[in-house]
């Protein structure tokens, strides 16, 4: 099953497929996410916020709860680490800036 997210406030649509996190969503249709770890659930650089859609949203395992807590925001779904989320349906609707198509010559995520 695929979802759909929203990345506020470029307005831009990531289509999820089904196991995938938002992060390799993103990066796989071309976009950059801002993260130093690359996508291990170690940095928290990539969390977004949830403003729409958290019935669609992952659980939280373990290393993410980890992550929010450190970021010192509660830990209620509505922060997640892009690394982490996956989505079932949707839409699902996140804010996080920094969010951009990928220049030629750029690679991987960060």
């Amino acid at each position: 099953m695929t979802g759909t997210v929203v990345v506020q406030p470029a307005g831009v649509e990531i289509v999820v497929e089904d196991g995938e996190s938002l992060m390799r969503a993103a990066e796989r249709l071309g976009y950059r996410w801002p993260t130093i770890c690359g996508g291990q659930g170690t940095c928290r650089t990539c969390f977004v916020q949830v403003d729409e859609g958290l019935a669609h949203c992952s659980g939280i395992g373990g290393l993410e709860r980890e992550g929010i807590a450190a970021l010192r925001r509660p830990v209620d779904g509505r922060t997640r680490l892009a690394c982490q989320l996956r989505v079932t349906g949707g839409p699902v609707t996140v804010t996080r800036r920094g969010v951009r198509r990928r220049t030629e010559g750029e690679q991987g995520v960060g």
